[in-house]
């Protein structure tokens, strides 16, 4: 992790009650650190557990700090003190105990609407997460994050249902991707173990929020696809990533129950890493 990085978010999380927050009344801490470029909203709460909103190098980030640990990739059901209920998947971060939001956008502004914040996954997950946030009334501090990477603090699509994991790219009945067999490297005799495999990255990277596409489900086809973020839609590049999705063929058990639904998908970019320190250790 970049020492700059965490530096910065020790200063907002890591620290006692006296370090200097921008924080009015019932509102989410806030710090701005303009030499990296980053603004970042907070709730902490006991336990070292906290929920972090960043805005850094333009690029929009989420995490939930502070999760029992071995819990992995979710797909949880969230809910808010009004009774507006969300899907929302959250992906394992670059720790144990630390997940992100692989939707941002859409998961901060179902946070606007302060107090109590529930997340369950659903009955039968076999990664079982269950735990309730309070979240201050206020959310000023939360939208200049969002406003600082560009994103609007509505979205008409916040109102559709959102497409869980009962909707997929791949047809169930298609055959099973068979995978080639590892060849031995040059040299190898039987009975000789093969070299060991390059080990796995240990930070985890997402597709960056700014590259978000969401399309509508209609005949469980990709319809009215269009890139989320206003100012990557202004680009040269947006055009092409949504041609590519239009009309593509999307399965499902249920495809009544699926009709309608926004499925969000990433367009072709570069990806980014999202390095998040770990709270109360």
């Amino acid at each position: 992790m970049r020492p700059t990085l965490l530096a910065a978010l020790c200063a907002i999380l890591c620290a006692g009650p006296t370090v200097a927050l921008a924080q009015d009344e019932d509102d989410w801490e806030f710090q701005h650190e303009a030499s990296l470029n980053q603004m970042v909203a907070a709730v902490r709460y006991d336990a070292g557990v906290a929920i972090v909103v960043q805005c850094r190098d333009n690029a929009l980030s989420a995490a939930l700090i502070g999760m029992p640990a071995g819990v992995g990739g979710l797909e949880v059901q969230a809910r808010r003190a009004d009774g507006r209920t969300d899907v929302q998947t959250w992906a394992p971060g670059p720790a144990p105990g630390i997940l992100l939001s692989t939707v941002p956008a859409r998961d901060i502004r179902f946070m606007r609407g302060g107090g109590l914040y529930s997340v369950r996954t659903v009955e039968g997950a076999p990664r079982a997460l269950r735990t309730n946030f309070d979240l201050p009334t206020q959310s000023a501090n939360l939208d200049r994050v969002l406003a600082a990477c560009g994103w609007g603090l509505t979205d008409d699509r916040d109102q559709l249902i959102r497409a869980g994991s009962e909707v997929s790219f791949r047809d169930p009945d298609a055959p099973p991707v068979r995978l080639p067999q590892p060849r031995r490297g040059r040299g190898a005799r039987p009975g000789m173990p093969d070299a060991p495999e390059a080990p796995a990255p240990s930070v985890p990277v997402l597709e960056p929020a700014e590259s978000q596409i969401s399309c509508v489900l209609r005949a469980m086809r990709l319809t009215v696809c269009r890139l989320d973020h206003p100012p990557t839609a202004a680009g040269n590049e947006a055009a092409r990533s949504l041609r590519r999705l239009e009309g593509v063929q999307m399965y499902a058990a249920d495809a009544a129950a699926a009709e309608g639904k926004v499925v969000y998908t990433a367009g072709p970019r570069t990806v980014t890493v999202i390095d998040y320190i770990a709270i109360g250790r």
